[in-house]
């Protein structure tokens, strides 16, 4: 039970935090979301057709029911939602709006593949259980993507997890073992033939950049309309 304390830190959410996502239009109406506050619990402890969520995966475009996209990532790298962190979920965001909105296309695991590689977070506090896979560029691919700065890391992100209805079709529930990285995680960009197909996307992402379109403004563009990609 100690190594399981360890890697869930005590929750600092309250029921103020979530009612306050609710009133910002992140959260559902509670009869369809029936998201929660831990209470006194210092791990989780899921009642049937529950999950962990994570305040700032909420705040940086994550909602239930998850997109497809999320659903097929989180099978291709073999990982659950909590072996993310808020930083992984913005990179997925920003490219599921990019690929929907901008591109009109579907998002694609194979043109993500090619600007993107996940890599181990390793840190013996969580065992890599809450947020240790995190999202790179591939070496020389930052240029060619749109431009914008995270910050290096949010404060104390860990300790705000909450409970929410695992909507359909439902994600994974969290897993406790330490996360094992597989041949996917930095599997060469993609054979000629994947590359032949996402080269015109490839050529389009090009033009609205020398427009002038950058991560800022794709994020401000689900803010506006109030969309939560993932």
């Amino acid at each position: 039970m100690a190594a399981v304390a360890q890697i869930w830190p005590v929750p600092s959410t309250k029921p103020k935090h979530l009612q306050k996502l609710h009133d910002q239009g992140y959260l559902p109406d509670q009869k369809l979301g029936e998201w929660k506050a831990p209470g006194e619990h210092l791990i989780p402890n899921l009642e049937r057709g529950e999950i962990v969520l994570f305040i700032p995966f909420i705040q940086h475009g994550l909602g239930l029911p998850a997109s497809p996209f999320l659903h097929g990532f989180l099978h291709y790298y073999d990982i659950t939602l909590n072996h993310l962190n808020p930083n992984s979920i913005l990179y997925l965001s920003v490219f599921v709006h990019l690929c929907e909105t901008f591109l009109d296309i579907p998002p694609s695991i194979t043109l993500f593949r090619y600007f993107f590689k996940l890599k181990p977070h390793l840190d013996a506090a969580n065992l890599s259980v809450l947020g240790g896979a995190g999202i790179q560029f591939r070496v020389g691919k930052k240029k060619e993507y749109l431009h914008y700065t995270l910050v290096d890391s949010i404060k104390n992100w860990r300790a705000e997890w909450f409970y929410a209805g695992n909507m359909w079709p439902p994600l994974e529930i969290h897993c406790n073992a330490a996360l094992v990285p597989n041949a996917h995680w930095e599997k060469d960009p993609m054979s000629a033939t994947e590359l032949e197909g996402i080269r015109p996307f490839l050529k389009q992402l090009s033009a609205m950049k020398d427009q002038d379109l950058n991560g800022i403004g794709v994020v401000a563009s689900f803010i506006r309309r109030r969309v939560q990609p993932l």
